[in-house]
């Protein structure tokens, strides 16, 4: 069954929307409203790191991976 994003949405609210495409490939981090993308790079404990420096202690992680949920911003 394929969704439409305003469908994922619904369905899988509690999740963060899809990020960029340009993130494929790394982690993400965002912020606890998950309205926007904090950090990101490739390894995961330099990304948490990074948001919890930027005063976000508990940044919502996410891995991008290349799916036909990573939509463009």
């Amino acid at each position: 069954m394929r969704l439409t994003l305003d469908q994922a949405r619904d369905r899988f609210a509690d999740r963060p929307r899809p990020a960029p495409r340009e993130h494929v490939g790394e982690w993400v981090a965002w912020c606890q409203d998950r309205t926007r993308i904090v950090a990101h790079g490739k390894e995961f404990a330099e990304v948490r790191a990074e948001a919890m420096a930027a005063g976000y202690p508990e940044p919502l992680m996410q891995r991008v991976l290349d799916t036909p949920f990573v939509g463009g911003a």
